[in-house]
């Protein structure tokens, strides 16, 4: 018995050496220590804006339910939109394409994100022209050639993932067919209403990240000047982001998007998420200092009013009240006590997000007032006399509950004072 078992353990030893063995052997044909494309940095705002064109000049703006359109994509194009896609993942990566005849060729590489050492996958393709969809003829990954019964099932696998899966689904729908030829990636649309709808949302998506680049740039320059310490003022942040977002309206006639944009990068920054839109900061890898935003001379109050803003803007106006409500009755068992203050911040985001966005003529209005002066007092109201930090006792002795009488009192004056603030006057 005890034999049979050492038998058995040998067997499985040496079956895990043979896949280790083989999974070695595969990462030394697959990853390289060197790119077969040069990594040039390029500008996001560039790659985003050159994705949003090559997207609306696929999609068709009609409400017609089958919509036909051709597309012919340049070499750039694509790499365009390689760049974009890789970004999107956070990778470092680059593309290049050319076409001759018939024939397409892809050269590619990805920088594996690891930090204990530098690999890259390099791929290479070539593609030709055939009815309906081009044949892929080489598919290489690093120094290991695929064989041919295997490049359709790795395409298929790798496009049915969860990141690509929904875009692969709209494009197996509309995409009829694909040529290569005179110089040009030529792509036959038939687009349904479901897809141009579906198709709508990726044009909203990279025009928000594209903005969102835009003012990040600009949020980066503002924190890092010298006079800037640790503590800066909410207003402060605000006054030139709203500058910009009132000169870029003027271009585009879209306030309310670009208001939108303002306010989930400050939320973001604000409490400390990670807000970087699309890569990195900078095509220089530039880092973003660090510092705290002030309302009212609280870090919190800067915080609570920021996520609320951006719930308002995000549609969602009801959970900011909700979320906020909740947050405070959780506080009263909780270490650090139920706060009107806190309400109060909460309340004055969620107007200001849904005033923000309301109409063009809100949009504008907002951007006029707040990129005249750097003054918190146009959106924020005084708090320092609002009862906060009350424990379950306290709150119960002179609130009772959310529904009594005193508490709602307490929240029609924060309502009131919100209302009565200068931004909302026109």
């Amino acid at each position: 018995m005890i034999d049979k078992l050492r038998s058995y353990a040998g067997l499985l030893a040496a079956l895990a050496a043979g896949i280790l063995a083989l999974v070695a052997l595969l990462a030394l044909l697959v990853l390289g220590r060197e790119p077969t494309v040069e990594l040039v940095p390029a500008a996001q705002t560039d790659a985003l804006s050159r994705t949003r064109s090559i997207l609306r000049n696929s999609v068709p703006d009609t409400t017609r339910q089958v919509v036909r359109k051709t597309v012919a994509l340049t070499t750039e194009d694509m790499a365009t939109i390689a760049h974009y896609a890789l970004a999107r993942k956070r990778l470092t990566g680059a593309a290049r394409f050319s076409i001759r005849g018939p024939r397409l060729r892809m050269q590619a590489v990805v920088k594996l994100p690891w930090q204990w050492a530098e690999f890259y996958l390099n791929i290479r393709m070539i593609a030709d022209d055939a009815e309906r969809f081009p044949v892929i003829r080489q598919l290489k990954v690093g120094r290991l050639a695929v064989p041919h019964p295997l490049i359709g099932w790795l395409l298929d696998a790798v496009l049915h993932t969860k990141s690509l899966g929904r875009y692969t689904r709209v494009a197996e729908d509309v995409v009829q067919t694909v040529r290569i030829g005179d110089d040009r990636l030529q792509v036959h649309f038939d687009w349904t209403r479901k897809a141009l709808d579906q198709a709508g949302d990726w044009q909203t998506d990279v025009a928000l990240r594209e903005r969102l680049v835009i003012y990040q740039r600009l949020l980066v320059e503002v924190v890092s000047r010298p006079e800037i310490k640790k503590y800066v003022r909410l207003s402060v942040l605000m006054q030139p982001l709203f500058e910009l977002a009132r000169s870029r309206s003027e271009v585009d006639h879209e306030p309310v998007e670009e208001n939108r944009a303002v306010i989930l990068l400050l939320n973001a920054y604000v409490n400390g998420r990670d807000f970087t839109p699309i890569g990195e900061v900078s095509s220089t890898g530039q880092s973003v200092p660090r510092r705290l935003a002030l309302l009212n001379r609280r870090v919190d109050t800067a915080q609570h009013f920021l996520i609320s803003a951006a719930l308002a803007v995000s549609g969602a106006r009801t959970l900011a009240d909700v979320a906020a409500m909740a947050k405070e009755i959780n506080d009263i068992h909780s270490g650090t006590g139920f706060s009107f203050t806190d309400l109060a911040a909460d309340s004055a985001g969620a107007r200001f997000g849904k005033f923000a966005v309301h109409s063009p003529e809100a949009a504008r209005n907002l951007q006029k007032r707040l990129s005249q002066a750097a003054d918190e007092s146009l959106f924020m109201p005084s708090i320092k006399d609002l009862p906060e930090h009350m424990r379950t006792d306290e709150f119960e002795r002179r609130f009772g509950s959310i529904d009594s009488p005193a508490f709602d009192e307490v929240r029609q004056q924060i309502e009131a004072r919100i209302a009565t603030l200068a931004i909302y006057r026109f």
